[in-house]
């Protein structure tokens, strides 16, 4: 295995593609915008344009703008170095229309060489990636395409010569190959579908903390505002009960109350929002009007700041990785607790929080925090201070 370390711009810009990747594989990196789709396999071959999906489709998410304006610097080094390991012709950013003041910054760079910018309609399109190709090039993915055995499969992006990776997903390419360090955290927003609910908020959390801690350090009163979460609150209390969907108002997957009461509802790696949805009402009808504001206070960690996590060796396509610890082990925040496996789409897998093995089963590695070490006590803007 590559070794997984700090490296300055010339040292990874040295790294061939075949380590590149190798490193993504075992840094668990996943497509952290949709499916969570393995990442390492996307640049296994050479093709001519990568394309930065930052169009954040769904109303009311904030993430893809915030990341840019923090991670700026991060990203152009990304960009730079991606062009000479994978031989890119093209680097672009495709951002909405819209969004065009979130991402000023970057016009200063474009006639550098490195990559441009693309502005695309502000049409949703449940963050297609073949409509993000239509828009931003000249091209069309194919609705389907023939394997070499004459069968067929849907089209996708490299068919036709492009990368599309969302902006959290490059995010984490650049701290696998210029920090040496793994996936073990997402970012992500807060907010009620209606403003009234909660102002919006931002975090970046440990892979795997129930939603239950986030809704409660979200100020959320579990047993009073969860739809089904409690039988305490009497027919004539007036306080407003909500359902919880991970995801946004057009895509999501709707949580059940007693998973998020008994702690089993977890941050997942593709997770971008927690979305607030009133009891009974449909988010689709509502989609149109929801209007959040940025959070004052930027992305805010929690890292070293949960006290549990149920970390996931699978997810979406992936083929479950293989524990590397057991029940009762004392394991180091991000140290490797899974290796990938050897057959399928697999990744590392690594500990989101210092503390003790509880559980390892069904395709689940379970830690309670037992202290905070030096590591979890700084932000994640520090460590990186740590590195540059």
């Amino acid at each position: 295995m590559v070794e997984m370390r700090e490296r300055s711009l010339e040292e990874v810009k040295a790294l061939s593609r075949e380590e590149a990747v190798e490193i993504m594989q075992h840094a668990g990196i996943v497509g952290a915008g949709g499916g969570g789709f393995p990442t390492y396999f996307k640049y296994k071959r050479p093709l001519p344009h990568l394309i930065v999906n930052a169009t954040e489709s769904e109303p009311g998410y904030w993430g893809d703008k915030l990341l840019h304006k923090v991670y700026l610097k991060e990203f152009l080094q990304l960009f730079e170095a991606m062009k000479e390991i994978f031989e890119f012709e093209q680097i672009s950013l495709g951002v909405h229309e819209k969004d065009r003041e979130w991402y000023a910054e970057y016009e200063d760079y474009v006639d550098e060489g490195i990559y441009d910018i693309r502005y695309v309609p502000d049409t949703y399109a449940l963050g297609e990636e073949k409509t993000l190709v239509k828009h931003a090039t000249d091209k069309r993915v194919p609705l389907f395409t023939n394997n070499p055995d004459g069968t067929r499969r849907p089209g996708m992006p490299p068919d036709v010569g492009i990368v599309v990776n969302n902006s959290e997903t490059l995010l984490n390419v650049y701290r696998a190959l210029f920090l040496g360090r793994p996936v073990t955290t997402v970012f992500f927003t807060v907010f009620g579908m209606e403003e009234h609910i909660m102002e919006l908020k931002a975090y970046e959390a440990p892979v795997g903390t129930p939603v239950r801690e986030i809704l409660e350090i979200s100020g959320i009163d579990l047993e009073r505002q969860i739809a089904g979460a409690s039988n305490v609150v009497g027919e004539d209390d007036s306080t407003e009960r909500y359902v919880v969907a991970d995801g946004g108002p057009y895509i999501n997957d709707i949580l059940d109350s007693r998973d998020i009461m008994s702690g089993e509802a977890c941050i997942r790696r593709t997770t971008n929002s927690l979305l607030l949805i009133p009891e009974g009402r449909q988010t689709k009808e509502y989609a149109r009007h929801i209007k959040t504001k940025p959070p004052k206070d930027g992305f805010v960690s929690l890292v070293g700041k949960v006290s549990e996590v149920r970390v996931p060796l699978a997810g979406g396509p992936l083929t479950p990785g293989t524990p590397l610890v057991s029940e009762g082990d004392e394991v180091a925040y991000e140290q490797k607790i899974a290796e990938p496996a050897e057959r399928g789409f697999s990744i590392g897998v690594w500990a989101s929080l210092a503390g003790r093995v509880t559980s390892v089963g069904g395709g689940i590695i379970s830690i309670s925090g037992t202290a905070r070490d030096e590591e979890q006590e700084r932000s994640p803007a520090e460590l990186q201070e740590q590195y540059a």
